[in-house]
């Protein structure tokens, strides 16, 4: 098997559909006595550098945490992390895999295999479920994400094409940059493509080109890449004594979300996971993040609403254009990503509207629902306030498309900003080692740019905003520091002491609201 692991260090960020608090709503919601994050041991297969791993156990310091990686050049990276950041709850191991024995590794309450599934041999494939089936707590959950058929086909057509072009060319680094200039060469053949395949490739070519290298080489380039039917993936996991609980991303296993002429034709089909099987046809589906119990725990195959209302809530968004409370006009809501939602009813505008404001605090639905109501009667929608059904709806709605995340534990974390702010070791630690993201109190990636970085790096607890903001002008003055947006400093005139005092501000509020300050 291709291996570049070796040569190029693999990118390792925060997947929040595999924290553990996460993994533990989900299961809840199926009826599952999850355990609870902040008291639980979690297992990872393939940890990398343990950019997942830990900033779990650093923000959940009642957990306990293995990450299992065959490389022990990334395995070395992350142990000296674990060190430097005096983590004690978490142990970073080099190891194949096939070699691992539940005996000695113990039971798990959550078992994590983020991008390792479909991309080794079949009898490792095999040993990843009999791992999941005997080293499960009896609630346990494992998280499994794999390449599904038949959507994959479609990105299949540029990995053959990028396999053409590097085939003679030996090394990471080298084999990159033929894969990129393949790339290119399509994307200019393909402008004036105007097929649904060819918009398709387009849009997959232009996020490749944009992707950390490791993406590349990982999904594209290595020896091992294998797609499957839905219903193959449970065939495998019922005959390991596992049985399918949901996916994390749960709006897809509800035909809704599908057109209605889509809708009708799938209504004769009985079977849930049979049901599911085939709106992976209608979409085109490619990939899967699935969850797995053991197949002798009971399970409700309905949602219990009733259950998701014991929750915590959490969105980080920003408004776009005006808010009316007292009206069912649509308002705009962006993602960090940029994805808009439109929202129309004035409760649940109100509880975004106030997520948006105490983020990464996580008010419970009772909360959320009073100060909700208040603002729209304040507003003058009090024939409104009193829709909690609505309000409850459209947030499992937000919930079931990761736009609002649940925790069954709160953050009573508020963006409040000291006087002198200190940053979390780990989140200095990451920014000192040039990281380009560092992760959120609620395992959320943050990119962060060099002024970022360094401002991180002098979040010691010692300065205030104006001292901060001092050092940063004097580095940028001399030459040392880029400041956002590409500029660099010759003088410190008023003008750069102006830009860099507000980016300093924003910046501080920016990391308060990801709860990065202690």
């Amino acid at each position: 098997m291709v291996d570049f692991y070796d040569e190029f260090t693999y990118e390792t960020n925060p997947f929040p559909e595999t924290h553990p608090g996460n993994l533990a709503c989900l299961g809840r919601l199926f009826g599952i006595n999850t355990a609870p994050a902040q008291q639980c041991r979690v297992l990872e297969l393939g940890s990398a550098t343990g950019g997942n791993l830990i900033p779990m156990a650093q923000n959940l310091p009642g957990s306990e945490f293995l990450g299992v990686e065959l490389s022990a050049p990334q395995v070395v990276i992350g142990q000296a992390i674990v060190r430097e950041a005096g983590l004690e709850n978490i142990r970073l191991e080099v190891g194949d895999i096939l070699e691992l024995d539940p005996a000695r590794i113990g039971q798990f309450d959550y078992i994590i295999a983020h991008g390792v599934y479909s991309w080794v041999p079949a009898v490792v494939r095999e040993k990843i479920l009999q791992l999941a089936r005997e080293s499960l707590t009896p609630n346990g959950i494992a998280y499994i994400s794999y390449n599904v058929l038949p959507g994959w086909r479609m990105r299949g057509s540029l990995r053959d094409l990028l396999l053409l072009a590097t085939r003679d060319v030996q090394g990471a680094h080298a084999k990159h940059a033929a894969a990129i200039a393949a790339l290119q060469r399509l994307q200019n053949a393909m402008q004036e493509t105007d097929s649904d395949s060819g918009r398709y490739v387009q849009k997959e070519i232009g996020y490749l080109l944009k992707s950390h290298p490791s993406y590349l080489l990982h999904e594209y380039l290595a020896g091992e890449n294998n797609p499957f039917l839905f219903a193959e993936f449970l065939a495998d996991a019922n005959r390991h004594g596992l049985q399918y609980v949901c996916e994390t991303d749960l709006n897809t296993l509800f035909d809704s979300t599908l057109p209605a002429p889509a809708q009708a034709a799938l209504a004769g089909i009985e079977d849930p996971l049979q049901h599911e099987q085939w709106m992976d046809f209608v979409r085109m589906r490619a990939f899967r993040r699935s969850l797995l119990c053991r197949a002798d725990l009971p399970l409700e195959r309905e949602i219990d609403i009733d259950v998701f209302q014991t929750f915590f809530f959490s969105a980080n968004l920003r408004t776009k254009g005006k808010v009316g409370l007292n009206n069912n006009k649509t308002a705009a809501f962006l993602l960090p990503d940029n994805t808009e939602l439109s929202i129309a009813h004035p409760l649940t505008k109100a509880a975004l509207l106030y997520l948006q404001e105490v983020h990464p605090y996580t008010p419970d639905f009772a909360e959320l629902l009073s100060v909700a109501a208040t603002q729209v009667r304040d507003a003058g929608g009090a024939r409104f306030a009193d829709e909690s059904g609505e309000l409850l709806s459209e947030l499992f709605s937000l919930y079931s498309y990761r736009a609002v995340l649940g925790h069954l534990q709160a953050c009573l974390i508020r963006p409040d900003l000291p006087e002198r702010p200190q940053a979390l070791p780990l989140a200095r630690l990451q920014a000192e080692q040039g990281w380009s993201s560092v992760a959120t109190i609620h395992h959320l990636a943050l990119s962060i740019d060099a002024f970022a970085s360094r401002l991180l790096e002098l979040l010691d607890g010692t300065r205030t905003a104006p001292e901060l903001a001092q050092v940063l002008l004097e580095e940028a003055a001399a030459g040392e520091l880029a400041i956002p947006g590409g500029k660099q400093a010759q003088t410190s005139g008023k003008g750069m002491d102006k830009e860099i005092t507000a980016n300093v501000q924003h910046l501080l509020q920016v990391f308060a609201r990801h709860g990065l300050l202690a």
